[in-house]
């Protein structure tokens, strides 16, 4: 009798079965976009970095956990190199640690990578709307004088943290392939630390950006 009921009790549990779905595993991107940028105001070194809003080149690349209906969340990385003019308060002195040189106004270039959380809706073969969602930071490095590339301050750059969202249309060759094309709105805090009360923290960053898109593996679900 207790085998019976022992073995009548497992035949009515209901055991989690494992589905392959054709949703891929992995989603992985490559894009290039054309981005403005207003400025950066740094209150510690006193001085101001003018992007002017003109048009620059960015790289960027994403690796993506697939989840249900096309939709995955992951990592995103992106650089630029970009031109600027920078202007400095030379009344103000340096902190003692810092070496890097100012000037009152000159050309410069400086390396903007930034790196954030991202999360992907909207995939699918033919014609398909897409909604971008990040947050990380922007970091700013390698300022330098176009005349004589002398390092300018901050000499070990700067970190501000950022936050995007955007919107677009893909198309897909196939459920696991597509060409995306999304217009993102941008912007980095920067610390307030020594700037005046009509001085603005904020980088403002449009952009908009050509991507491939590709799935890779198949996602399981347990139910």
């Amino acid at each position: 009798m207790v085998f019976f009921v022992a073995g009548s009790l497992n035949a009515q549990m209901r055991r989690p079965r494992v589905y392959t779905t054709n949703d891929p595993h992995v989603w992985m991107t490559a894009g290039i976009s054309g981005f403005r940028a207003n400025g950066v105001n740094d209150g510690l070194t006193a001085s101001n970095w003018n992007f002017a809003n003109a048009t620059n080149f960015q790289y960027r690349a994403s690796i993506e956990n697939g989840m249900a209906n096309g939709s995955s969340f992951g990592i995103a990385g992106s650089y630029a190199h970009v031109p600027f003019s920078y202007s400095a308060d030379l009344t103000k002195p340096l902190p003692a640690s810092e070496k890097g040189t100012r000037c009152i106004t000159c050309d410069a270039h400086l390396d903007m990578m930034t790196l954030v959380a991202t999360f992907h809706s909207g995939a699918g073969a033919g014609l398909h709307q897409l909604v971008e969602l990040e947050g990380g930071i922007v970091s700013y490095r390698n300022l330098k004088m176009d005349t004589g590339g002398a390092k300018l301050a901050p000499t070990g750059g700067n970190i501000d943290p950022l936050f995007s969202g955007g919107y677009g249309f893909g198309y897909g060759l196939s459920d696991r392939t597509s060409i995306d094309f999304i217009s993102t709105w941008t912007f980095a805090i920067h610390e307030r630390k020594g700037l005046s009360n009509g001085s603005s923290n904020t980088n403002s960053m449009p952009s908009l950006r050509l991507s491939l898109r590709m799935g890779f593996g198949t996602r399981t679900v347990t139910r």
